[in-house]
């Protein structure tokens, strides 16, 4: 394996444990920071497309098994992994998409914070819709989706100035 897959791979297992240790813990009226999604955020985009896949689905199932959620994480996970390459070439050509790491220093600030909020919210979003599993209660799914995606990217802003 090569450097970069292992760094990646690092910051995956990190974000992961960060999470289900700490920041599960930590949330605000009972609004959690899902920090793991950043590196889903980051993966280089030259990983080719099955692999960014079952990476995703494999992070999504450890925090399952480590939150006792039945498969929530996984399903959004892998969701929001299929939707990354589309997004990418929605705020950034495709020749711009080739072998980069994105982050605000490869992709720009707002290119990158278009694509960070987008991904955030498509996956906050379909985590919330299928943990309440129905439309009963609408405003909370919303609420949810929109606190969650505001700490969530509090945490993508912090980790991506520490990134420099």
């Amino acid at each position: 394996m090569n450097r970069i897959v292992l760094k990646h791979l690092a910051i995956a297992v990190f974000l992961v444990l960060l999470q289900a240790l700490v920041l599960q813990y930590a949330g605000f009226l009972s609004f959690v920071p899902l920090a793991y999604i950043y590196a889903v955020l980051i993966w280089p985009t030259d990983t080719p497309v099955w692999q960014a896949l079952l990476l995703g689905f494999l992070m999504g199932l450890a925090l399952d098994i480590l939150l006792d959620t039945p498969g929530m994480h996984a399903a959004a996970t892998t969701f929001a992994v299929y939707l990354r390459r589309p997004l990418l070439r929605t705020f950034l050509s495709k020749d711009e998409t080739e072998g980069m790491e994105p982050g605000e220093k490869s992709m720009g600030f707002m290119s990158f914070w278009k694509y960070s909020l987008s991904m955030i919210v498509c996956h906050h979003f379909t985590l919330y819709l299928i943990e309440s599993f129905s439309w009963t209660d609408p405003v909370r799914i919303l609420l949810s989706v929109l606190v969650s995606t505001v700490l969530t990217a509090l945490l993508v802003f912090f980790f991506e100035r520490f990134r420099r």
